[in-house]
């Protein structure tokens, strides 16, 4: 779920690169027709589910259910609620049964030594590659990430991850795509019990390496922010003031929007934070 360097500058040149178009249907089934000569006889599914091409090995019932069901469900409250622009490059989406075929599907097909046991995006090869045994979560995270380059270039790590992280465990709440708190909790309320948590204005400010070699949970940190904004019905409001606002880290964005600064905001957040109940699926 890390964002590599090579992904930042992927997003770097995305942002400076023309407009592209999402890729079209004769693009979506050219690239699963041959997926599906590449793949015969290996026990794989391909499935079109736009502007996705979906490669499974569970049984093909499962994965068409996967792809038309959770994926399409994902995307289609992502687009609503966020996202009017879809991905300009065409993704494979690649969902192993469990961590065994996954490992060894990511080593033959994509030359990978994967450093999580959940999934990953490959720039290199354009492609998500998950583990699907523990569930969906990791999907739905990774999803955020192409919609948020092709939306949000200028995103820093910390909203580009806090958004994926928040639809980890996604529910749907009156149409609308709603993430419930999750197993990061207990560790972010360790670090706020324990002192350890920097304030917040560091978390806004943190560059791409920042985030991502931080000495604080700062998936946690920036996750429960999100979910902050989404629970006090303001996370919308957020996300039209920062995608485009001048100052990059958010604090302009976020102190307009819960309509106080980081001084008396940050105390309230932490206490809500600190009282935030959860089973810690």
């Amino acid at each position: 779920m890390r964002c590599t360097s090579a992904v930042a500058a992927a997003l770097l040149a995305a942002s400076t690169a023309p407009a592209l178009a999402e890729p079209t249907a004769d693009e979506l089934t050219a690239r699963a027709t041959a997926l599906q000569k590449k793949l015969s006889g290996k026990g794989f599914t391909v499935v079109v589910e736009a502007p996705f091409v979906v490669v499974g090995d569970d049984a093909p019932s499962t994965v068409r259910h996967q792809a038309t069901g959770f994926l399409r469900w994902t995307v289609g409250l992502l687009e609503k609620d966020f996202f009017k622009t879809r991905p300009d490059k065409l993704i494979e989406v690649w969902l192993f049964k469990n961590e065994k075929t996954y490992r060894a599907g990511a080593k033959a097909w994509f030359g990978d030594d994967p450093d999580t046991p959940y999934g990953y995006y490959s720039p290199e090869h354009v492609a998500m590659i998950m583990n699907m045994g523990p569930g969906a979560g990791t999907l739905s995270h990774e999803l955020v990430h192409p919609y948020v380059e092709a939306n949000f270039p200028a995103a820093p790590s910390w909203f580009n991850e806090g958004l994926a992280s928040l639809f980890e465990r996604p529910t749907e709440v009156h149409g609308h795509l709603q993430g419930l708190p999750n197993w990061r909790l207990p560790n972010l309320k360790k670090e706020i019990k324990a002192g350890t948590l920097p304030e917040m204005k560091v978390l806004l400010q943190t560059t791409h390496d920042g985030f991502y070699d931080a000495k604080f949970d700062a998936y946690a940190y920036a996750r429960y922010l999100i979910e902050y904004l989404q629970d006090h019905g303001q996370l919308h409001a957020f996300y039209e003031r920062f995608n485009g606002d001048p100052d990059t880290t958010g604090q302009v964005a976020l102190e307009a929007t819960v309509g106080e600064p980081l001084a008396t905001f940050e105390p309230k957040w932490r206490a809500w934070a600190l009282a935030l109940k959860s089973d810690n699926r």
